[in-house]
């Protein structure tokens, strides 16, 4: 596949619209955790109702907390993003915790991830399974380097909008300004280096385009909550247009 894999965040809790987000044909859906009205209780219906087709599960976690980061494997999340990864060490963290010993910490009890996986689901898991550290801080951009090295991780997963408030810059997510600009160019060249999937979120068409064409293999192009009240308010505008 050429174009990068396409991902759609969902912040509302529910399995009816999960699995309708799910069967639009997105590559991927997270559900998510740390900004989202998700919460762990809910989180194991909607990965039921994703399931029903071949769209890949993510959750964003809502904090580098590794009992959480169990729980939702144990769910049956194909990957994780965990957010606000500022130093080598706290990715170390959340990559050990995805992982079974030798390679982590993870503790065994797949209840439901091993119904998911044909042959043997701890043979595979370490291998399968998705850690994504957010790049969201100037902090991280000055641990780069040592976050890409980190063993375990399979990707960095940009966020602009927390990224440019903690550079202090005035125009959220613009991905033309100088300093953003600079930062993506410098993940995408760490990743690589490292060989990790780059990833970034966006709620902009014609930018999705543009990190494309920067190198960004997956795109998260805005959440279920944004879509439904877009689609009602274009529906409200033609219904008040056709009744004078």
């Amino acid at each position: 596949m050429n174009r990068p894999a396409l991902n759609l965040f969902l912040t509302i809790p529910g399995s009816w619209t999960a699995e309708l987000m799910a069967h639009t044909g997105f590559d991927c859906l997270t559900l998510d955790l740390q900004h989202g009205l998700i919460s762990a209780d809910n989180a194991l219906a909607m990965l039921q109702a994703i399931s029903t087709t071949p769209t890949v599960p993510l959750v964003r976690l809502p904090w580098n907390e590794p009992s959480v980061i169990m729980k939702m494997l144990d769910a049956g999340a194909a990957g994780l993003i965990c957010p606000m990864i500022d130093t080598a060490e706290e990715a170390a963290r959340f990559a050990r915790a995805c992982r079974y010993p030798p390679e982590g910490i993870r503790s065994f009890g797949p209840i439901r991830a091993s119904l998911l996986t044909e042959g043997d689901y701890f043979q595979q898991a370490n291998r399968k399974v998705l850690a994504f550290a957010m790049i969201e801080t100037a902090s991280s951009l000055n641990m780069l380097e040592a976050i890409a090295a980190t063993p375990g991780l399979d990707g960095l997963f940009v966020g602009p909008f927390d990224l440019s408030v903690s550079l202090g810059l005035k125009r959220l997510a613009d991905i033309h300004d100088p300093a953003l600009a600079e930062a993506l160019k410098n993940v995408l060249a760490a990743c690589r280096r490292h060989q990790l999937v780059p990833a970034i979120y966006t709620t902009s068409i014609a930018n999705a385009a543009e990190l494309a064409a920067m190198g960004f293999r997956l795109i998260s192009i805005g959440d279920d909550t944004a879509i439904l009240a877009e689609g009602a308010q274009k529906k409200l505008a033609e219904l008040k247009k056709g009744i004078p």
